[in-house]
C-alpha cells in the first residue's frame, strides 16, 4: 500500500513537472512571438516615420527651391538712359541705341520733370513737373529721358535736356565717361564730347562698374570715379553751370 501510494506520487508529481514544462515552453514561445511582433512593429514604424521624414524634408526643399527662385528673379535698381516707350498703364520701357529694352512701373510717387516733349519748355533752364498722362502722351511716340529704378519702379524720368547759362553748360548727358585732370571729366555720346568739373558735393553713384554692386546702388568716391573713367564707362550725368551735380552708372 505504501509503495503503491509512492508511485502514485512520483507519477503525479512527474505529470506535475511535465504540464510545468509545456507551460513554460508556451510562455516562451509566446514571449519570443511578442518580441517578434514588437521588433517588427517598431521597424515598420520607424520605416513609416522615415519615409514621412524624408517626404517632409523633400516639401522643405521644394519650398526652398522656389523662394530660392523667387528671390533670384529680383527687380532691376540702376539707372537707364534711352528712349522711353509705354506699353500699358503705368508700363514703360526705356532703351538705349542698341535696342536693348528695360521695362519698368511708374507709380503716384514717381517724379516725371519734362523739357518741352513730356511737358514744359524746351527754351526753359529748368525742368518742369509733369503728369503721369502727360508721359504717357509723349512715351507713344518714344521719349529721350533718364530713369531712375527701384525694385523696377521708377523713382524718377527726366527728359533728356540740355542749355546753356552764362556760358557754363548745364543739362542731363549721357555717354562714354573719360578723365581728364583731377576733377576734370568729358561725357561723349553721338552728340559730341561735354566736359564738366566735378566738386566735394557731386554724388557720385556705383552699382557695380564705379563701385559697389548690381544689387545695391552706393556713393562713391572720387578716386573710385576717376579709376572707372580710364575704363571709358557709360554714365549719365546731370550738370548745372558747369559742375556735375550726379553721376550715375548707365545700365544699358
Amino acid at each position: 500500500m505504501l509503495r503503491s501510494h509512492r508511485k502514485s506520487v512520483l507519477t503525479a508529481a512527474a505529470l506535475i513537472a511535465t504540464t510545468t514544462l509545456l507551460t513554460a515552453c508556451q510562455d516562451g514561445g509566446s514571449g519570443d512571438d511578442k518580441a517578434h511582433t514588437s521588433s517588427s512593429s517598431s521597424s515598420e514604424t520607424k520605416a513609416m516615420s522615415g519615409s514621412d521624414t524624408k517626404a517632409s524634408g523633400s516639401d522643405e526643399e521644394q519650398a526652398d527651391g522656389t523662394t530660392g527662385n523667387k528671390s533670384d528673379g529680383k527687380e532691376v535698381t540702376g539707372t537707364w538712359f534711352g528712349t522711353v516707350s509705354y506699353l500699358a498703364p503705368g508700363k514703360y520701357t526705356v532703351s538705349d541705341l542698341k535696342d536693348t529694352k528695360q521695362q519698368f512701373f511708374t507709380s503716384t510717387d514717381t517724379d516725371i520733370q519734362g523739357a518741352g516733349k513730356i511737358c514744359g519748355d524746351a527754351a526753359g533752364q529748368a525742368a518742369t513737373p509733369c503728369s503721369e498722362d502727360e508721359l504717357e502722351a509723349a512715351a507713344r511716340d518714344g521719349v529721350s529721358a533718364t530713369v531712375k529704378l527701384k525694385n523696377g519702379i521708377a523713382v524718377s524720368v527726366i527728359e533728356d535736356h540740355s542749355g546753356s547759362n552764362d556760358g557754363k553748360t548745364s543739362g542731363l548727358w549721357s555717354g562714354k565717361l573719360a578723365y581728364l585732370a583731377p576733377n576734370k571729366y568729358t561725357v561723349a555720346n553721338d552728340e559730341g564730347r561735354r566736359a564738366f568739373l566735378t566738386s566735394n558735393e557731386t554724388v557720385i553713384n556705383g552699382a557695380g562698374l564705379i563701385c559697389g554692386d548690381r544689387e545695391e546702388i552706393k556713393q562713391c568716391t572720387e578716386d573710385e570715379l576717376e579709376a572707372a573713367a580710364e575704363k571709358s564707362i557709360d554714365v549719365v550725368v546731370k550738370v548745372e553751370n558747369g559742375i556735375a551735380v550726379t553721376i550715375d552708372e548707365n545700365h544699358n
